[in-house]
């Protein structure tokens, strides 16, 4: 079973990065002869089909919940994010987003592999459970959030310097790219609102916090408090443009490394 395990992630892999390969081709500026607009698509929803048979696999083998081992949390982290831009993709021009998606699923499915330890069972099991599946939801729908405001930025900046849109790669209308990081924050807000309710509950039943744990709870808070802020702006006093995206792009890069935090505390041996 091993074998399959094994097989099952290096397939997860090579389709993440042809379909970033693919999605790269498809947004250049001259058309490929040959070239069939689905194939990235396909070969990204192979990749995430695949991945979550993967996941599946190693929690049955491993015999633990699947949220309570950092090396499935970091896979289940990239499978939200590539099925977020699989439903938002379709039909929009989102050619350079999804290749960026496909890569950062690949940066985070190596980086599992290399997290393959688990934590022992916790005490407060259910409400610890809530807590990490939330922000997992939430971080991987809030890091396509912040993926597109960077590619609203990129393409906002070439209107302004009146460069021909014929120019280089293919990107996102505006609109679309606005579109997106709207609803996203929608739905990936409200998800990342419990796991910080739930995770201030975990800390007030631990007994001992570390200075790690206050550090990744004061920066999830703020970029908590950031995103709300951006959605609320954008509720009560339409707020559009650049100072929104540089927002949604700040709070998710604060989410980004929220998690890195939890690799690298991984990775010199403290556990997940």
């Amino acid at each position: 079973m091993r074998e399959i395990l094994w097989i099952a992630f290096l397939l997860s892999a090579a389709c993440y990065l042809a379909a970033c390969l693919l999605f790269l081709l498809q947004a250049r500026a001259r058309p490929t002869p040959g070239f069939r607009p689905w194939w990235p698509t396909r070969v990204l929803e192979a990749g995430a089909l695949v991945q979550l048979s993967y996941l599946v696999l190693y929690a049955v083998l491993d015999r633990t919940c699947p949220v309570f081992s950092l090396h499935t949390a970091l896979g289940i982290v990239s499978l939200v994010a590539v099925v977020t831009y699989a439903v938002l993709g379709r039909r929009r021009r989102l050619e350079a987003l999804g290749a960026f998606v496909a890569a950062s699923a690949l940066v985070f499915f190596l980086a599992a592999r290399a997290t393959a330890d688990t934590s022992p069972p916790p005490d407060n099991r259910w409400l610890i459970a809530i807590h990490i599946t939330s922000n997992l939801l939430g971080g991987g729908i809030l890091l396509v959030a912040g993926c597109a405001s960077a590619f609203y930025l990129w393409n906002e900046r070439r209107l302004r310097t009146r460069r021909k849109l014929g120019q280089g790669a293919k990107l996102p209308p505006l609109e679309s790219l606005d579109a997106v990081v709207h609803r996203l924050l929608w739905v990936g807000l409200p998800l990342l609102t419990l796991g910080l309710l739930t995770g201030r509950l975990v800390i007030r039943h631990a007994a001992v916090i570390t200075l790690g744990e206050k550090l990744r709870a004061g920066l999830s808070g703020a970029s908590w408090l950031l995103l709300a802020l951006v959605l609320a702006l954008r509720l009560l006093a339409g707020w559009r443009g650049r100072r929104p995206a540089y927002a949604t792009l700040a709070g998710a890069l604060g989410i980004l490394l929220v998690i890195v935090l939890y690799v690298v505390r991984a990775l010199i041996g403290e556990g997940p």
